[in-house]
């Protein structure tokens, strides 16, 4: 055990380790936010406004990443993503106006979206190709694990405070700080890159051309990926609440057990692939929640809805490290910052844009068309995700029994 342990590189445990800290700090800030700005006077509608100018800052934030890689090092990249996410923080207990909430919100989204980007890209460079989605599923386990605390956290918390609720809000915000200088401490030592030979550089330059289909059907997946789910994201109190008419406190019991059940979907991913491999796990994910939500479109019991809500989820979680192993396996290192930075902007903007059709769906009471688009954004994701081609040599057969060893048990 403890040799298969050793095996994995260290900066592998600084990374989940920092990504536990990142999803904490995530976690306790979404839960009290909503409720922050109420209480400073901000609507829902305005609230509306804020969480559409960050959103569409997370998605453009790609665009000077790209260009600051052409003069910084990927581990100077991955610092000032860190210091970029965690410093606003620190300003969120104060913000009173739409414009300041949404100039704050914005370099936390914009700073995350680095984080994603180069962390995955360095992490993903420390292990070999065939331990990619364990590393992926691994992150995800990480970050999901620490929303479930995050959310438990904040309940336990909330009885034994006997302040105001704006006072109240205020002390978990500067919690979700506290956790976000933790994860910045934990970057450093995670972000070593690994130094590329020569040789490497020349077989780069080499497959460069079988890159340009690669990055259209990235762009795709991602995108309609993160569109599909999106309803679920965003919307599953108003399905919920529009097709059964349940009282909110039953929908948010429902909700809570969603992180636990995005948990197992990440620990399925790598299982399926090491038994078939890449592409094909991701279309059997992609028909699965197809046919979920072609289901959910019917008129079943709450129960089956339920069920099929969860399994949603599930099935999500199981496409999201495939989708961060293909980003990585289907282009050489020197563009897969690029690529898995694409793969990120690609996802929360196609998310944006679907919340907006959604949202007109449901507002006309139209949620079976909602879950119709979904399921279509679903399989054109899954779909796309099966044309990007591998643009890695194949690992040498001497090095097959170390390579399985990597992230075996971490």
């Amino acid at each position: 055990m403890f040799s298969k342990l050793s095996s994995v590189p260290r900066p592998i445990y600084f990374y989940l380790a920092a990504s536990f800290f990142m999803g904490l700090a995530n976690t306790i800030f979404d839960v009290v936010f909503n409720f922050y700005l109420a209480e400073r006077g901000i609507n829902e509608g305005d609230a509306g406004v804020i969480y559409a100018i960050a959103t569409g800052a997370m998605a453009v934030a790609v665009i000077p990443l790209l260009f600051l890689g052409r003069f910084m090092s990927q581990r100077a990249l991955l610092i000032g993503a860190s210091v970029l996410y965690t410093l606003p923080f620190a300003g969120l207990p104060f913000v009173a106006s739409v414009a300041s909430a949404s100039v704050v919100l914005s370099l936390i989204l914009a700073g995350m979206l680095g984080l994603l980007s180069v962390g995955n890209a360095i992490a993903g460079a420390q292990v070999p190709q065939a331990s990619r989605t364990r590393l992926f599923s691994a992150f995800f386990i990480s970050y999901l694990g620490a929303g479930v605390i995050g959310s438990a956290l904040v309940s336990a918390v909330s009885g034994w405070l006997h302040t105001s609720d704006l006072e109240k809000y205020r002390f978990f915000l500067l919690l979700s700080f506290l956790a976000a200088c933790l994860m910045l401490v934990l970057r450093l030592p995670s972000a070593r890159t690994v130094a590329k030979t020569a040789a490497a550089v020349t077989q780069e330059e080499s497959r460069a051309p079988v890159e340009k289909r690669n990055f259209v059907a990235l762009f795709l997946a991602a995108g309609f990926l993160g569109a599909s789910i999106a309803l679920f994201f965003r919307f599953a109190n108003v399905l919920f609440q529009q097709i059964y008419d349940i009282p909110v406190s039953d929908i948010s019991l429902i909700l809570g057990t969603d992180k636990i059940v995005s948990i197992f979907g990440a620990i399925f991913a790598p299982v399926l692939v090491k038994r078939f491999s890449l592409r094909p796990s991701a279309a059997f994910f992609g028909v699965l929640a197809v046919l979920g939500l072609l289901l959910q479109s019917l008129t079943v019991p709450l129960a089956v809805f339920i069920v099929l809500y969860l399994l949603r989820l599930l099935f999500n979680y199981c496409l999201m490290p495939l989708l961060d192993t293909v980003a990585m396996s289907g282009f050489a290192p020197a563009r897969q910052m690029v690529s898995i930075g694409m793969r990120q902007s690609s996802f929360y903007l196609g998310g944006a844009v679907a919340a907006a059709v959604y949202g007109d769906l449901l507002d006309g009471g139209q949620w079976q068309t909602a879950l119709w688009v979904s399921a279509g954004c679903a399989l054109v994701g899954s779909l796309a995700m099966t044309m990007v081609r591998s643009n890695e040599p194949a690992p040498r057969a001497e090095s097959d029994e170390k390579e399985g060893k990597v992230l075996e048990n971490a």
